[in-house]
């Protein structure tokens, strides 16, 4: 059973490197990449969000996966916090539930970003998108 990986990183100066990759038994069947920049009305959205203090304060405690994962439906956020990371991971829908409402805003603007036209690019995939070891997630 193969499945869907996305990947988004924004940068400060408004860039964007995103990619999707279809995966069958660990490794990559296809892999698209997509760059480059945010327009204003979406770097300010983003911004707005980011910002927001619900999310700014909202702490996830990190939590070893199990070996097997049922309905997985892996998230991991990372916010860049001035010299620091605001780090967040969910293995599936039931893990990310007591924090939907922080999150939806942000799921909301990434899934509408992810649904418009992006341009794809012959750049080479970015290493802090590939999944590693630790986050190898099996779905039952």
């Amino acid at each position: 059973m193969a499945s869907e990986q996305y990947c988004t990183l924004v940068f400060a100066n408004r860039h964007f490197h995103s990619e999707k990759a279809t995966r069958k038994l660990g490794k990559d069947r296809d892999r698209k990449v997509y760059e480059g920049e945010l327009s204003e009305a979406d770097w300010n959205a983003l911004g707005g969000i980011l910002e927001d203090k619900r999310l700014r304060e909202l702490h996830v405690p990190g939590d070893m996966p199990p070996l097997v994962i049922e309905d997985a439906h892996t998230f991991t956020i990372s916010v860049a916090r001035g010299a620091k990371f605001q780090n967040m991971e969910f293995l599936d829908n039931k893990s990310r539930k007591p924090y939907e409402s922080e999150l939806k805003p942000l799921l909301g603007w990434w899934k509408s970003f992810r649904g418009g036209h992006l341009v794809k690019s012959e750049t080479p995939p970015d290493a802090r998108c590939s999944l590693d070891s630790t986050h190898a997630v099996f779905s039952h």
